[in-house]
């Protein structure tokens, strides 16, 4: 990239050097001591007529005698410790007190300042009166703050002594109601104690309870013999079942009967079954010897069968012995559950009664309890009748006046007020300087990029035309120094070693709507004051050059020299108000992008760079479409509009970014609509120069005939 010379000497972050701080604080020195001293006085004659504040305090000890109060919990104001001291102080700070003591006060004292629309009212005591525990002991420090030290002393005095009266009667009180509530709460108990008890006994009859806990376990043990019963009946059903049925799938497979054990125990089918093992020995030999119609060979196959009768009815009998015995065992098995839902409703039951009897008797335990506690208490309150009756309130150091004073700190308050004035002092400057210098902001960002900063535009109120048209010439002294402006551009240009010897300048802008054609045809007829200059509307997207000046905007143009339809006579047009020739974009194709990117197109530009002192260009916005960068391969550098209502800082910094990723070579930035400095010497100064001298007449006539 062309400028990464430049941005080797720029340095690597933000950070604002304390040189420029240091510079910029000493250019506003006197309006930081200004304010300095502003604030100084101001603070300084208010501290002057504060009125001197005096302080009086006395110190009351709480007697241990309510600290070991048995009724702390029942008597209001009675308690031990912290809690005791705290009651206290609310006591003290209450505005009921406050009102008492405002009322003993005599009819000539103030308590307020005498513009103090509260000097007469409890409020006014309160907000000087300041009560504080001593740590560590049973004492109290009342303090009072007022401009007269007599009146401080005073109501000190009186707050202490209407206190002790006040914390006495209250206390008696107290103790009287306290007296008569347990009187009251301990009828009440005794009542429901009575009706407790009544209540029980009449449960106990109703259930016929005498002890309810041994029949629970009864039931208890009832239910888990039950639960026995049940298990070996169900067992014993379960192995019957198996048997019946193994009995009947093999009741004619007597070798497989005989492998059941409960069939072979039976001493007649085992007896049979051996029988009728031999039969058949006898039998298989009796095959070897006749024929099946021999008498012995009838008779022998005769008792087998026989045999085989006998055993048949026998496992028969059996089976029915099973078949009887499950049935009995389900009658059991359904007599044992029955018994055990009613053992479980009755143990159910009995849970019920007990617990019931158990919040009777808690209910007794609870009333008999309280009754204790109520009459223990009715006792010590009778004792606290006569503690009551002397004070708990002991005035150990009573307040004397006070004789030196104890603010306001005017010595202090004035060196605070130098100080803080100071301090923003350098605050306000600072942020005056970098919250409305906006210019220097984009400059700082610029730099850091490499980039340099050619010049501002201030913003115009445009009159008379379409706003949305580039400006070419208006009145008044707004559009006097917009001009002044431009020229301050021009001269920034012809004086750089870089940006005077490129006589082309190709303006572009980040995107659309941001002045680049006003600014473009600014510059070429600040330009054409001094040299020949010819303006290229290479915008074929949207063009605004032509219609600006009056022309029609489909003449011929670039587009037309490009494709060669038209010669260059008849595409470029004078401009009386530039003053200046003018090159407008042409027909709009359909890509503009490839009649950018001809070889012709570079071919003009170095023809015209020749012919002519000056060629200015408006390109497309860079980053909208990438005309500008087919451009800027031609020229060599784009110089880039910024507008600074339309991009914020945060945007121009990643736009800018951006740009340095693409490798676009930024020859410099302008930015536009900046606020203008109406105080500028060169507006008034340029209004007395509104037409060229005759010397520069001349020139610009000697130019023209070159």
């Amino acid at each position: 990239m062309g400028n990464s010379g430049h941005k080797l000497q720029q340095p690597g972050n933000d950070d604002i050097e304390l040189t420029v701080i240091v510079a910029i604080l000493s250019a506003r020195r006197w309006l930081i001591l200004l304010i300095t001293a502003s604030i100084f006085i101001v603070v300084t004659l208010m501290v002057g007529q504060l009125p001197s504040m005096y302080r009086a305090s006395t110190t009351l000890m709480v007697k241990g005698v309510l600290a070991s109060n048995p009724l702390q919990s029942l008597i209001p104001g009675a308690g031990s410790g912290t809690d005791e001291l705290d009651t206290q102080i609310k006591l003290l700070t209450s505005t009921q007190f406050a009102k008492d003591v405002v009322a003993q006060l005599p009819t000539d004292l103030q308590l307020g300042l005498p513009d103090d629309q509260r000097r007469d009212d409890a409020q006014a005591l309160l907000g000087s009166l300041t009560v504080q525990a001593v740590p560590k002991t049973t004492l109290l420090q009342i303090t009072y703050t007022h401009h007269n030290p007599y009146i401080s002393s005073e109501v000190v005095n009186l707050v202490a002594n209407s206190f002790m009266a006040y914390q006495s009667n209250l206390m008696q009180q107290h103790s009287h109601q306290a007296s008569d509530w347990i009187k009251q709460r301990v009828d009440e108990v005794k009542d429901k104690l009575t009706a407790s008890e009544n209540k029980l006994q009449q449960f106990r009859q109703l259930h016929n309870i005498i002890d309810i806990s041994s029949d629970v376990e009864l039931v208890k043990q009832e239910i888990a013999q039950l639960f026995l019963e049940r298990r070996e009946f169900t067992r014993q059903l379960q192995e019957l079942t198996i048997l019946l049925g193994k009995t009947g799938l093999l009741q004619q497979d007597f070798e497989q009967l005989s492998n059941i054990p409960e069939v072979s125990s039976v001493p007649v089918i085992a007896t049979l079954q051996q029988q009728l093992s031999m039969q058949q020995a006898e039998f298989a030999q009796l095959k070897l010897s006749y024929l099946p119609k021999h008498p012995r060979f009838i008779a022998a196959a005769k008792k087998i069968e026989v045999s085989k009768q006998q055993l048949k009815t026998e496992v028969d009998k059996l089976t029915h012995n099973y078949t009887v015995r499950q049935a009995d065992l389900r009658r059991m098995l359904l007599q044992v559950e029955g018994k055990v839902a009613s053992a479980t409703g009755s143990l159910e039951s009995l849970v019920n009664v007990g617990q019931e009897h158990k919040k009777l008797e808690a209910e007794i335990q609870a009333n008999m309890h309280l009754l204790g506690t109520l009459s223990d208490k009715m006792k010590e309150t009778e004792l606290m009748k006569d503690i009551n009756k002397t004070s708990s309130i002991i005035i150990v150091d009573p307040a004397t006046v006070p004789i030196s004073p104890i603010g306001p700190k005017r010595l202090l308050l004035s060196v605070a007020a130098l100080m803080i004035g100071f301090v923003g002092a350098l605050f306000l400057v600072l942020c005056l300087h970098f919250f409305a210098d906006v210019t220097s902001k984009y400059r700082h960002i610029a730099a850091r990029f490499g980039y340099k900063l050619i010049g501002v535009v201030p913003q115009i109120r445009v009159k008379g035309i379409d706003k949305a048209l580039p400006v070419i010439r208006q009145s008044g002294k707004q559009y006097t120094l917009y001009q002044e402006y431009i020229r301050s551009i021009r001269t920034n240009i012809l004086l750089d070693k870089h940006l005077n010897t490129q006589k082309i300048l190709a303006l572009t802008s980040i995107s659309p709507n941001e002045g680049k054609s006003s600014i473009c045809l600014q510059l070429a007829k600040s330009f054409s004051e001094l040299e020949r200059v010819i303006v290229i509307d290479a915008d074929l997207r949207f063009p605004a050059l032509a219609e600006a000046l009056g022309e029609n905007p489909h003449r011929p143009g670039l587009t037309n020299l490009l494709a060669k339809t038209h010669t260059f006579e008849q595409c470029v047009f004078y401009c009386k108000e530039l003053n200046a020739d003018v090159l407008s974009s042409g027909i709009r194709p359909m890509n503009p992008l490839l009649f950018l990117s001809m070889p012709r197109f570079d071919a003009i530009l170095k023809v015209l760079a020749k012919k002519y002192d000056r060629v200015i260009i408006e390109c497309p916005p860079i980053l909208s479409v990438s005309d500008a960068m087919v451009v800027a391969k031609c020229v060599g550098k784009l110089e880039l509009v910024v507008d600074v209502k339309k991009t914020p800082l945060v945007d121009f910094a990643a736009k800018m970014e951006l740009l340095e990723q693409s490798g676009v070579n930024i020859g410099g930035i302008i930015l536009n609509r900046v606020k203008n400095d109406t105080s500028n010497y060169y507006a008034t100064s340029a209004t007395r120069a509104k037409q060229p001298s005759a010397l520069r007449q001349m020139l610009h006539d000697n130019l023209r005939r070159a």
